[in-house]
């Protein structure tokens, strides 16, 4: 006689219903594996090549302040070291230079000079009343525009200078709108030598800038700087 199977063997039948629902249960285990895996990798992948602003940002910021950085030194630069500046040259490099300062900006000189002491607020150099010449008061000397207009060898119609700065010395820490700031000045004569007819490149001061800037506006502006002799640059 012939049995029809499932009547014959019921117990196979729950078997193999059993084996197909561990299967299945393997099957959607190994897909949420991958799916996991997957979901994984893509945030690795979008983190790895995609754009980060919080590291942008700064880089894009420390950029700026270089360039205010070199804008400083190129002012502070005589233009024509064959013949000397005029005195037109002189006064717009020191509008040149108030341009890079907020308005109450502060430089504080001590380089062991008769004319330390401190300058505050920018100032005009065609203008009297913004830019005297310097006081007899250190705590308040005049602004800074009396420090480079009167004080400043590198604006003074006699001197042919040329301010450089070593890059390992020079250092911005930015934190939000404000950074800290450091570098150096290192100033040279470079008036010819009637016997070579080649720049002299005697050195003529060493100094540092340790000071602060705010973004003001969308710009970088210096706000403070104490200034004091530097040593010959040594890397």
């Amino acid at each position: 006689m012939f049995l029809d199977a499932s009547e014959s063997f019921p117990e196979m039948d729950g078997t193999s219903h059993t084996t197909n629902r561990l299967i299945e249960r393997s099957k959607m285990k190994t897909i949420y594996k991958i799916r996991i895996a997957i979901a994984v990798s893509i945030i690795i992948l979008s983190v790895a090549i995609g754009p980060r602003p919080g590291n942008a940002q700064p880089r894009a910021q420390i950029e700026e302040l270089y360039e205010l950085q070199a804008a400083f030194h190129r002012v502070g630069t005589v233009k024509d070291p064959v013949n000397g500046d005029s005195a037109e040259v002189i006064t717009q490099r020191i509008k040149d230079m108030m341009s890079l300062w907020s308005a109450n900006g502060v430089w504080d000189f001590e380089a062991g000079t008769p004319r330390d002491g401190v300058y505050t607020g920018t100032g005009d150099p065609d203008d009297a009343a913004t830019c005297p010449t310097p006081s007899s008061d250190p705590t308040n000397r005049g602004t800074l525009c009396t420090f480079f207009k009167y004080v400043s060898g590198s604006f003074q119609a006699a001197n042919k200078f040329v301010s450089l700065a070593p890059s390992y010395q020079t250092s911005f820490t930015v934190k939000g709108k404000n950074a800290t700031v450091f570098f150096e000045c290192h100033f040279f004569n470079v008036a010819l030598d009637p016997t070579t007819t080649l720049p002299v490149w005697t050195a003529v001061a060493h100094l540092a800038f340790q000071g602060t800037a705010e973004r003001i506006k969308g710009k970088w502006l210096f706000t403070h700087a104490t200034v004091p002799v530097a040593g010959v640059p040594v890397p």
